[in-house]
């Protein structure tokens, strides 16, 4: 049978409007904070262990099984934040609140603007499009490049391959369809996690821009990814990395959140347990943590 099928009888059983919360669900602190992202939580709440499905939904389910006794969200927060958009992923609304500290009103206005943004700048944008801007195969500024030992997911990143005079607006909404399709490709059932990987070396025959005329791209891709992929990027690797370039990389810092910096690790080399001359579009790659310069 369908979950949209269902006829149920609404009395005390608990639904998006009348959330069942535990004891400890009041507060805004870092512990709240990290239950909502913590997958453990599931045994603990019934929403959270059905965190693909949209709040509508859940709540069908909940009342469909007579769980009256069990806690549909153990947050207040989440619980008022589910209520206002009853129609999207769990997981999704998890991540905006998040990213904003748990602020309903901040996380919101985020989610807005994210809704906004496909629904306007997104909607007639399409694959031909952003082959255009990033290029495609081996030309490709960005590629899927398998996993990284952590589970997550690898995007490359080659920056010497950015056309000349390329729109950062442009360059940011490929970027977003790039994404979007990996993230599609995973399933509902897989947390999107990704590791970007920006390789600095110059390649023959590429554009090869200096790195300060690409500041504007940067600005554009930090916004996109902080705007509207929140808690998605979990590293940003560097490489390779030369101690003189450090000087630049305090500049650029001046562009992007403290969060997002916080996550970058600028490295000389990276690790591998496979041939050097394995395709890279299938390398399981380990990557050094090294310590933030």
């Amino acid at each position: 049978f369908s979950i949209s099928e269902l006829t149920v009888e609404r009395s005390r059983r608990p639904s998006i409007s009348q959330p069942m919360e535990s004891k400890a669900a009041a507060s805004r602190s870092p512990k709240e904070q990290k239950q909502l992202m913590d997958p453990f939580e599931a045994d603990k709440c019934f929403g959270s262990s059905l965190p693909w499905f949209t709040p509508r939904t859940i709540s069908l389910i909940h009342d469909y099984a007579e769980m009256e006794k069990t806690p549909m969200f153990y947050s207040k927060t989440l619980a008022a934040f589910a209520q206002k958009y009853p129609d999207i992923e769990l997981r999704t609304l998890k991540r905006f609140l998040v990213a904003r500290q748990l602020d309903i009103t901040k996380a919101s206005a985020m989610l807005d603007r994210n809704i906004e943004f496909k629904t306007t700048e997104m909607k007639e944008f399409d694959e031909a499009q952003m082959v255009s801007i990033l290029g495609e195969g081996r030309k490709a500024v960005l590629s899927k490049m398998g996993k990284a030992l952590d589970g997550t997911q690898i995007i490359g990143f080659r920056g010497c391959l950015i056309q000349k005079g390329q729109d950062p607006q442009e360059f940011g909404r490929a970027m977003a369809f790039f994404v979007q399709r990996i993230i599609d490709d995973l399933g509902p059932y897989v947390e999107p996690r990704l590791t970007i990987l920006s390789a600095t070396n110059k390649i023959e025959g590429a554009v090869n821009l200096p790195a300060r005329s690409l500041m504007t791209i940067f600005r554009s891709v930090n916004s996109v990814m902080g705007d509207n992929f929140p808690e998605t990027c979990q590293k940003i690797v560097i490489f390779p990395f030369p101690f003189i370039g450090r000087a630049l990389w305090k500049v650029a810092k001046l562009f992007v959140d403290k969060k997002t910096a916080s996550k970058v690790t600028l490295t000389l080399t990276l690790n591998t347990n496979s041939n050097p001359n394995t395709n890279p579009h299938t390398l399981n790659l380990s990557l050094t943590n090294n310590p933030q310069p």
